[in-house]
């Protein structure tokens, strides 16, 4: 039985509990988190729990930790548990700055500590059948993608400070990230952006809405329009089904265009003409299926492969830190009017 350890018990620490505790060989032994919520969360799956992630680190008995607290502490809380020579989930953003993200980079080197950034997406059985077909050459070169990540986050959502704050919310950090790291793994490394930022539908000090232009080492060129001010289903979240707490729609939020076909995501639709790729030629449509498997219960299994060594992890610290370095780009761009170079 692997024994994890959980500090932080929001929403996401919520949702790694029920993956722990719904997935095989794996035990949630305890939890840290200074408000009633957490006591709430050890209670409901048989946890010890602290207030101090440093008492959970100092009491023992963990293979393992996922740190899910608000972003500005993954990096502080991080090198705690990196310093107590325990392999760690962290969850998205891996920091608020590449700089800090580097500050874990290197300690979890030096202490050859494994470090596991909680990109999930890559995780389920949408994504992995994508990258099969892309990595296959069945779309030819790759020369364009187009995504969507609109939704509509209610008023309460925003009740907790740090999500409309500067350095710790709005759609770039929070939302953005898992679009790049998706593109990044699939596309390839972006390598400059353009970007256009706006607040008009909140007037918060972080922006709401959102437009990049992006380029890929490939040569592929990509655009993404995100919003958690627009009432729509075209979205990730709500159209891959990665959580019961989003209702799910049969629609796309991806598109990825090649010379020689084209695929949607997550319906996994797949576009081929009947003969030689023309615009005078008519297409047909193979959809993919694919098993079902939660996304958050294939990355602790996978954590858990981590642990003992059989394999590296898939979203290293340095790989989290690359997704925040274009994100940063990103938030320069529409601040500056440039296109950055990342």
């Amino acid at each position: 039985m692997m024994r994890i350890g959980l500090i932080g018990a929001g929403v996401i620490g919520r949702t790694h509990a029920q993956a722990i505790a719904s997935t095989e060989g794996f035990e949630l032994t305890s939890v840290a988190d200074p408000f009633s919520s957490g006591a709430e969360l050890a209670t409901d799956f048989g946890a010890t729990h602290h207030r101090d992630h440093r008492d959970l680190l100092a009491a023992g008995g963990l293979d393992a930790v996922i740190v899910a607290t608000p972003n500005d502490l993954h990096v502080p809380v991080g090198l705690d548990v990196i310093a107590a020579g325990l392999p760690l989930l962290v969850e998205k953003p891996i920091a608020t700055t590449s700089m800090q993200a580097r500050v874990l980079v290197d300690a979890a080197a030096a202490a050859r500590v494994p470090v596991l950034v909680g990109h999930h997406r890559r995780y389920h059985p949408v994504v992995r059948r994508a990258k099969e077909i892309i990595d296959s050459g069945r779309l030819g070169r790759i020369v364009g993608v187009s995504a969507t990540a609109f939704m509509r986050k209610p008023p309460d959502y925003f009740d907790i400070a740090w999500r409309r704050e500067r350095g710790t919310g709005g759609p770039f950090l929070i939302n953005l990230i898992h679009e790049i790291d998706l593109l990044r793994h699939l596309i390839g490394e972006v390598t400059s952006v353009s970007a256009f930022a706006s607040s008009a539908a909140r007037s918060f000090e972080v922006e709401d809405t959102g437009a990049v232009i992006m380029s890929f080492d490939g040569g592929a060129l990509g655009s993404l329009a995100i919003s958690d001010a627009v009432a729509a289903p075209w979205s990730w979240d709500l159209t891959a089904g990665d959580s019961s707490r989003f209702p799910m729609r049969d629609v796309e939020s991806h598109r990825i265009g090649g010379e020689s076909a084209s695929l949607t995501l997550p319906t996994l639709q797949l576009w081929e003409h009947d003969g030689a790729p023309s615009w005078t030629m008519p297409q047909h449509v193979i959809r993919q299926n694919v098993p079902r498997d939660d996304p958050y219960a294939a990355q602790l299994r996978h954590l858990g492969e981590v642990v003992t060594g059989d394999v590296q992890p898939l979203v290293s610290a340095a790989e989290g830190a690359r997704d925040l370095e274009v994100v940063e780009a990103v938030m320069r761009s529409a601040t500056t009017g440039a296109v950055i170079a990342v």
